[in-house]
């Protein structure tokens, strides 16, 4: 598989699965958490990463 469609791929996945992401950062193990980090990091999109931020914020929120 080239790197251009493996990079797609990863961003189409991220922009999918914003919200399980969000909730791996908040409520998983560190490693799981490295994992959602690298994940977001290598996708190349910037919107899923708004979403999850997004999704976090609403997430402190309700923790206060």
């Amino acid at each position: 598989m080239s790197e251009n469609k493996s990079t797609r791929k990863v961003e189409e996945y991220a922009d999918r699965n914003t919200e399980f992401l969000s909730r791996v950062l908040a409520y998983g193990d560190e490693e799981a958490q490295a994992y959602a980090l690298a994940l977001l990091a290598n996708s190349g999109s910037v919107n899923a990463i708004d979403k999850v931020q997004s999704k976090l914020d609403e997430i402190r929120r309700d923790i206060r």
